[in-house]
Protein backbone atom coordinates (compact mmCIF):
# COMPACT_ATOMS: atom_id res chain seq x y z
CA UNK A 1 0.00 0.00 0.00
CA UNK A 2 1.26 3.54 -0.84
CA UNK A 3 2.42 5.26 1.72
CA UNK A 4 0.49 8.99 2.81
CA UNK A 5 3.99 10.60 1.15
CA UNK A 6 3.24 9.42 -1.92
CA UNK A 7 -0.37 9.69 -2.28
CA UNK A 8 -0.30 12.92 -1.28
CA UNK A 9 2.53 13.64 -4.27
CA UNK A 10 -0.54 12.69 -7.02
CA UNK A 11 -2.66 15.44 -5.83
CA UNK A 12 -1.25 17.78 -8.12
CA UNK A 13 -1.49 15.60 -11.01
CA UNK A 14 -3.63 14.84 -13.63
CA UNK A 15 -7.89 15.32 -12.53
CA UNK A 16 -8.60 11.39 -12.43
CA UNK A 17 -5.27 10.73 -10.84
CA UNK A 18 -5.43 14.00 -8.15
CA UNK A 19 -8.97 12.74 -7.49
CA UNK A 20 -8.33 9.05 -6.65
CA UNK A 21 -5.41 10.33 -4.87
CA UNK A 22 -7.90 12.34 -2.43
CA UNK A 23 -10.05 9.66 -1.93
CA UNK A 24 -7.01 7.51 -0.66
CA UNK A 25 -6.11 9.68 1.95
CA UNK A 26 -9.74 10.39 3.15
CA UNK A 27 -10.64 6.73 3.07
CA UNK A 28 -7.26 6.50 5.13
CA UNK A 29 -8.87 9.14 7.38
CA UNK A 30 -11.76 7.56 7.91
CA UNK A 31 -10.65 4.74 8.86
CA UNK A 32 -8.18 6.21 11.19
CA UNK A 33 -11.28 7.79 13.43
CA UNK A 34 -12.44 4.50 13.93
CA UNK A 35 -12.88 3.31 17.48
CA UNK A 36 -9.78 1.66 19.18
CA UNK A 37 -7.46 3.46 15.98
CA UNK A 38 -6.25 6.33 18.27
CA UNK A 39 -2.71 5.52 17.44
CA UNK A 40 -3.43 5.41 14.07
CA UNK A 41 -5.03 8.40 13.65
CA UNK A 42 -1.96 10.61 15.35
CA UNK A 43 0.30 8.67 12.72
CA UNK A 44 -1.91 10.06 10.07
CA UNK A 45 -2.46 13.29 11.35
CA UNK A 46 1.05 13.62 11.63
CA UNK A 47 2.24 12.42 8.36
CA UNK A 48 -0.09 14.70 6.86
CA UNK A 49 1.22 17.94 8.83
CA UNK A 50 4.92 16.82 8.13
CA UNK A 51 3.61 17.06 3.82
CA UNK A 52 2.02 20.01 4.51
CA UNK A 53 5.50 22.07 4.90
CA UNK A 54 7.79 19.34 3.41
CA UNK A 55 10.93 21.04 1.94
CA UNK A 56 12.62 20.24 -0.96
CA UNK A 57 15.87 19.01 -0.96
CA UNK A 58 18.82 21.03 0.53
CA UNK A 59 21.36 22.07 -2.75
CA UNK A 60 23.48 25.05 -3.57
CA UNK A 61 23.79 26.96 -7.01
CA UNK A 62 26.70 27.04 -9.35
CA UNK A 63 28.12 29.84 -7.66
CA UNK A 64 28.03 27.21 -4.03
CA UNK A 65 25.42 29.45 -2.28
CA UNK A 66 22.92 27.98 -0.67
CA UNK A 67 19.81 27.81 -2.55
CA UNK A 68 16.30 28.37 -0.66
CA UNK A 69 14.16 25.16 0.23
CA UNK A 70 11.02 25.54 -1.04
CA UNK A 71 7.16 23.78 -0.25
CA UNK A 72 7.32 20.66 -2.48
CA UNK A 73 3.66 20.84 -2.93
CA UNK A 74 1.86 23.61 -4.68
CA UNK A 75 -0.99 25.32 -2.85
CA UNK A 76 -3.66 23.40 -4.53
CA UNK A 77 -2.42 20.61 -3.08
CA UNK A 78 -1.10 22.34 0.49
CA UNK A 79 -4.75 23.60 0.78
CA UNK A 80 -6.12 19.71 -0.14
CA UNK A 81 -3.87 18.66 2.85
CA UNK A 82 -5.44 21.30 5.43
CA UNK A 83 -8.49 20.03 4.20
CA UNK A 84 -7.89 16.38 5.35
CA UNK A 85 -6.48 17.20 8.46
CA UNK A 86 -9.99 18.41 9.57
CA UNK A 87 -10.76 14.87 10.41
CA UNK A 88 -7.46 14.28 12.15
CA UNK A 89 -5.96 16.96 13.63
CA UNK A 90 -5.46 17.18 17.38
CA UNK A 91 -2.99 19.39 19.42
CA UNK A 92 0.72 18.10 17.85
CA UNK A 93 -0.79 19.71 14.57
CA UNK A 94 -1.55 23.29 15.95
CA UNK A 95 1.91 24.48 15.29
CA UNK A 96 2.06 22.85 11.65
CA UNK A 97 -1.56 24.57 10.99
CA UNK A 98 -0.95 27.70 13.09
CA UNK A 99 1.89 28.42 10.49
CA UNK A 100 -0.32 28.50 7.69
CA UNK A 101 -2.70 31.23 8.91
CA UNK A 102 0.24 33.69 7.85
CA UNK A 103 0.52 32.42 4.44
CA UNK A 104 -2.63 34.49 2.56
CA UNK A 105 -3.56 31.58 0.03
CA UNK A 106 -3.29 28.80 2.99
CA UNK A 107 -4.90 30.81 6.08
CA UNK A 108 -9.00 30.34 5.29
CA UNK A 109 -8.39 26.61 5.35
CA UNK A 110 -5.50 26.74 8.08
CA UNK A 111 -8.65 28.72 10.16
CA UNK A 112 -11.47 26.20 9.19
CA UNK A 113 -9.11 23.38 10.29
CA UNK A 114 -8.77 25.10 13.85
CA UNK A 115 -12.12 24.97 14.47
CA UNK A 116 -12.15 20.95 14.35
CA UNK A 117 -8.97 21.37 17.21
CA UNK A 118 -10.77 22.14 20.63
CA UNK A 119 -8.25 22.97 23.15
CA UNK A 120 -6.12 25.77 24.66
CA UNK A 121 -3.56 25.84 22.18
CA UNK A 122 -5.58 26.42 18.42
CA UNK A 123 -7.59 29.09 21.32
CA UNK A 124 -3.95 30.59 21.22
CA UNK A 125 -3.29 30.31 17.72
CA UNK A 126 -6.69 31.89 16.76
CA UNK A 127 -6.24 34.88 18.70
CA UNK A 128 -2.54 34.92 17.89
CA UNK A 129 -3.91 35.42 14.10
CA UNK A 130 -6.38 38.29 15.13
CA UNK A 131 -3.91 40.15 16.79
CA UNK A 132 -0.92 39.99 14.06
CA UNK A 133 -3.38 39.58 10.80
CA UNK A 134 -4.40 41.48 7.89
CA UNK A 135 -7.56 42.23 6.04
CA UNK A 136 -10.70 42.63 7.77
CA UNK A 137 -12.83 39.76 6.60
CA UNK A 138 -10.36 37.32 7.46
CA UNK A 139 -9.84 38.69 10.94
CA UNK A 140 -13.91 38.87 10.95
CA UNK A 141 -13.59 35.35 10.42
CA UNK A 142 -11.21 34.37 13.03
CA UNK A 143 -13.81 36.45 15.67
CA UNK A 144 -16.28 33.85 14.27
CA UNK A 145 -14.37 30.82 14.85
CA UNK A 146 -13.55 31.89 18.20
CA UNK A 147 -17.33 32.62 18.94
CA UNK A 148 -18.01 29.19 19.22
CA UNK A 149 -15.36 28.30 21.26
CA UNK A 150 -16.84 29.48 25.20
CA UNK A 151 -13.54 29.74 27.74
CA UNK A 152 -12.08 32.69 29.85
CA UNK A 153 -9.40 33.24 27.26
CA UNK A 154 -11.32 33.14 24.79
CA UNK A 155 -13.96 35.47 26.13
CA UNK A 156 -10.90 37.97 27.08
CA UNK A 157 -9.44 38.00 23.46
CA UNK A 158 -13.02 39.36 22.46
CA UNK A 159 -13.62 41.69 25.02
CA UNK A 160 -10.34 43.20 23.61
CA UNK A 161 -11.21 43.20 20.12
CA UNK A 162 -13.75 44.83 20.90
CA UNK A 163 -11.70 48.03 20.53
CA UNK A 164 -10.59 47.34 17.50
CA UNK A 165 -9.48 49.95 14.88
CA UNK A 166 -11.38 47.96 12.22
CA UNK A 167 -15.00 48.59 12.74
CA UNK A 168 -16.61 45.50 11.57
CA UNK A 169 -13.59 43.36 13.68
CA UNK A 170 -15.29 45.34 16.69
CA UNK A 171 -18.33 44.93 16.12
CA UNK A 172 -18.13 41.44 15.04
CA UNK A 173 -16.41 41.02 18.44
CA UNK A 174 -19.41 42.40 20.26
CA UNK A 175 -22.04 39.98 18.76
CA UNK A 176 -19.59 37.36 19.36
CA UNK A 177 -19.64 38.29 23.21
CA UNK A 178 -22.97 37.89 23.47
CA UNK A 179 -22.60 34.02 23.08
CA UNK A 180 -20.37 34.06 26.68
CA UNK A 181 -23.03 34.29 29.29
CA UNK A 182 -21.12 36.47 31.63
CA UNK A 183 -22.15 39.65 33.14
CA UNK A 184 -19.35 41.36 33.13
CA UNK A 185 -19.50 41.37 29.43
CA UNK A 186 -22.19 43.73 29.08
CA UNK A 187 -20.35 46.60 30.13
CA UNK A 188 -18.81 45.80 26.34
CA UNK A 189 -22.00 44.96 24.51
CA UNK A 190 -23.52 48.03 25.81
CA UNK A 191 -20.70 50.57 25.08
CA UNK A 192 -21.11 49.35 21.69
CA UNK A 193 -24.94 50.23 21.68
CA UNK A 194 -24.52 53.79 22.09
CA UNK A 195 -22.54 54.01 18.74
CA UNK A 196 -23.06 57.11 16.94
CA UNK A 197 -23.49 54.61 13.86
CA UNK A 198 -26.90 53.69 13.44
CA UNK A 199 -26.72 50.47 11.84
CA UNK A 200 -23.61 49.31 14.36
CA UNK A 201 -25.96 50.70 16.86
CA UNK A 202 -28.47 48.63 15.74
CA UNK A 203 -26.55 44.85 15.69
CA UNK A 204 -24.83 45.84 18.81
CA UNK A 205 -28.52 45.84 20.49
CA UNK A 206 -29.36 43.08 18.94
CA UNK A 207 -26.48 40.87 20.48
CA UNK A 208 -27.52 42.37 23.79
CA UNK A 209 -30.94 41.10 23.98
CA UNK A 210 -29.23 37.92 23.05
CA UNK A 211 -26.69 38.22 25.53
CA UNK A 212 -29.53 38.65 27.93
CA UNK A 213 -31.59 35.64 26.57
CA UNK A 214 -28.36 33.38 27.41
CA UNK A 215 -27.88 35.17 30.67
CA UNK A 216 -31.31 33.77 31.59
CA UNK A 217 -30.69 30.18 29.94
CA UNK A 218 -27.53 29.88 32.01
CA UNK A 219 -29.55 30.60 35.18
CA UNK A 220 -28.10 33.80 35.83
CA UNK A 221 -31.74 35.61 35.78
CA UNK A 222 -31.19 38.60 37.90
CA UNK A 223 -28.10 39.76 35.87
CA UNK A 224 -30.37 38.80 32.73
CA UNK A 225 -33.20 40.96 33.99
CA UNK A 226 -30.51 44.46 34.62
CA UNK A 227 -29.85 43.91 30.99
CA UNK A 228 -33.30 43.69 29.96
CA UNK A 229 -34.33 46.66 32.32
CA UNK A 230 -31.85 48.78 30.71
CA UNK A 231 -32.77 47.81 27.04
CA UNK A 232 -36.31 48.46 27.86
CA UNK A 233 -35.26 51.95 29.72
CA UNK A 234 -32.41 52.97 27.16
CA UNK A 235 -32.96 54.49 23.38
CA UNK A 236 -32.94 51.03 21.75
CA UNK A 237 -35.15 50.73 19.08
CA UNK A 238 -38.75 49.44 19.33
CA UNK A 239 -37.77 46.37 18.03
CA UNK A 240 -35.40 45.71 20.72
CA UNK A 241 -37.61 47.89 23.63
CA UNK A 242 -40.37 45.43 22.74
CA UNK A 243 -38.71 41.80 23.52
CA UNK A 244 -36.89 43.07 26.62
CA UNK A 245 -39.99 44.10 28.06
CA UNK A 246 -41.79 40.97 26.90
CA UNK A 247 -38.67 38.83 28.18
CA UNK A 248 -38.99 40.69 31.68
CA UNK A 249 -42.50 39.30 32.20
CA UNK A 250 -41.81 36.36 31.43
CA UNK A 251 -38.94 36.21 34.11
Amino acid sequence: MASIAEVIGQLGGEQEAAYTAYWQVELMVVKANAPGKEAERSQVAAELAGQLWALTDAKKDDQGKDVPRRPIHPVATRIKILRLLQGVAGDKEVPAIAKALDDLELREDARCTLDRISSHEADQALVNALETAVGSEFRVGIVASLAARPNAFVMAALQKATADCDREVALTAVEALANFPEPANDEFIAKAAQCPCPVARRRASRARVRFAENLARSGAEPAARKVYQSIAAGDAEAPQKKAAEMALKAL
